[in-house]
């Protein structure tokens, strides 16, 4: 049989036990929970991904603003729910300014991650400055896979940390995930040909046996396509020289057939058609058919009533110019009249 006093010192003693069971349990707590209690929040925090896509892989960026004092010497960022990570090694970093927010700095020690558990990635780094902000990239995409499903609102955070390590700065970060980022632009091109050919007469005047006469005002043909394979001019002449009804006679071309090239000469009885050419831009290399090049004084070809080439180009044309001049001479005995006349066509088409 116990008496009451006994009892009691029993229970007191029971309940000095269980007090100091307490203490020491608190007291285990109190050193396993980490350190804390003097965290800051990180001035700015952004993580940027650069596909947000679901089920997407991607690259991204980090950028953080310290705001306490101390020795950086690494740094955590936790990824949303729902994100896949690779392993350790696939987050290899740069710090080259990818768009970064305006007062971006590289990060400095920055380096490949050294460890990811569940959706935490941690990053080496070095000791950073108050109210800089640092920025890096993460430089693979098999490092994330953005969430299959499409959500507002996915929640991270970047965390500073010393070497001990324990908690400098820390705050969150929101991002979303979306059914697809991309927006697909599409247009369409006309096929363009621009031909204008400059005048409609071409007044030689009076012809001298003293010297070949060539057209003071030489009409030009301007060409503008964006035909890719090239274009071609063609042109012909109505009566293959300059004809007069009234004298019943024609000044013509020299040489034998369409298209040879030849030099008019003083005296000498002639007509023909001579061409150079110019171009501002385009891809295309523009020739001028070797029979009507006209580069030199009273130099041509002959024309006749069917389309000859005269000039062609493999490809775009941006103000190219062809100029034509129309050569005559004659001989002491050409017939006297006014009304020596020729008409020439001129057509031109793009190789679409």
């Amino acid at each position: 049989m116990y008496s009451v006093q006994s009892i009691s010192r029993k229970v007191k003693k029971a309940s000095f036990y269980s007090l100091s069971a307490v203490v020491a349990l608190s007291a285990l707590v109190f050193v396993l929970q980490p350190s804390t209690a003097n965290a800051a929040q990180l001035t700015q925090a952004a993580v940027r991904f650069d596909r947000m896509k679901t089920s997407t892989n991607t690259t991204g960026t980090v950028c953080a603003k310290p705001a306490t004092t101390a020795t950086e010497a690494s740094v955590q960022v936790v990824f949303p729910t729902g994100y896949t990570l690779g392993a350790a090694a696939a987050f290899t970093v740069s710090t080259t300014n990818l768009a970064w927010p305006t007062g971006g700095t590289a990060w400095p020690g920055i380096n490949t991650a050294s460890n990811v558990t569940s959706q935490t990635v941690t990053f080496p780094s070095t000791d950073l400055t108050v109210g800089t902000l640092y920025c890096f990239n993460w430089t693979s995409a098999t490092a994330v896979q953005v969430k299959a499903s499409a959500s507002a609102s996915n929640a991270g955070s970047i965390t500073t940390r010393d070497s001990v390590p324990a908690t400098i700065d820390t705050a969150s970060y929101s991002t979303a995930s979306i059914s697809d980022d991309q927006i697909a632009v599409t247009a369409s091109v006309a096929q363009a040909f621009g031909f204008t050919l400059s005048g409609n007469t071409d007044a030689l005047g009076a012809l001298s046996a003293a010297a070949v006469t060539t057209s003071a005002t030489p009409r030009t043909v301007t060409v503008n396509t964006n035909s890719a394979s090239g274009w071609l001019v063609w042109a012909k002449d109505a009566n293959t020289g300059l004809s007069s009804t009234a004298a019943g006679s024609t000044i013509s071309s020299i040489g034998s057939g369409a298209g040879n090239n030849l030099t008019l000469s003083s005296a000498t009885e002639g007509y023909n058609f001579g061409v150079t050419s110019s171009q501002t831009g385009g891809t295309g290399t523009l020739n001028v058919a070797a029979g009507f090049v006209g580069s030199a004084a009273g130099q041509g070809g002959v024309l006749d009533t069917s389309l000859r080439t005269i000039a062609s180009s493999n490809g775009t044309a941006n103000n190219a110019i062809l100029t034509l001049k129309n050569n005559a001479s004659i001989s002491a005995t050409t017939p006297a009249a006014t009304d020596y006349a020729d008409t020439i066509t001129v057509v031109g088409a793009g190789l679409f």
